[in-house]
């Protein structure tokens, strides 16, 4: 979409109003995605996500229509001068981007970071395989993914594996093991 307005604005003869269409097929194939698909998507997390979703896709997609515009007022017929096209975009540009960001933020301030499928943890948590507190290494050794001891301190004193089968811990390498033997190229 961007790229045939680029291509466009460049061509000098009439053959832009061609790459116009194909930016225009793409843009109605990215609005009917967020108007029709992301929407049911939206909606079936919960109302909170559904009405954030739709500020935002309102918003965007109302500027989105309106870009076309500036495009065929500029470059395209050469109906209003440079200075006025780079306010047009400027303009456009920062109910875009800021705002669209604003929006956004304001929009899940109320919103429960798991219901969208997000663990947000503290600086001070250890992550785990699973994202979750407890983790590779804890202050008692290394754990499994229910935070029980993988082995015992015999095991890990006579060189057993102190990794049960399944489970993930690091070295002071930084490298990732399963508790199987393997070699692993770096």
């Amino acid at each position: 979409m961007v790229v045939t307005g680029l291509v466009g604005a460049l061509v000098a003869s009439s053959y832009k109003w061609g790459y116009y269409v194909f930016a225009m097929v793409a843009l109605l194939f990215i609005a009917w995605n967020v108007v029709f698909v992301g929407y049911k998507h939206a909606g079936a997390i919960n109302t909170q996500v559904k009405r954030t979703y739709i500020i935002c896709g309102v918003w965007t997609i109302f500027l989105w229509f309106i870009y076309p515009i500036a495009w065929g007022l500029s470059e395209g017929g050469n109906v209003i001068a440079p200075d006025s096209e780079a306010v047009f975009y400027g303009v456009l540009d920062i109910l875009a981007k800021p705002v669209f960001g604003a929006l956004l933020l304001w929009g899940h301030r109320n919103i429960d970071p798991a219901t969208l499928g997000l663990h947000i943890r503290d600086y001070d948590d250890v992550p785990n395989t699973n994202g979750e507190k407890g983790g590779f290494h804890s202050a008692q050794g290394v754990t499994n993914n229910d935070n029980t001891p993988a082995a015992t301190a015999d095991a890990q004193n006579s060189g057993a594996s102190a990794i049960a089968p399944g489970n993930t811990t690091t070295d002071n390498t930084g490298i990732v093991g399963t508790g199987h033997n393997h070699t692993s190229a770096v």
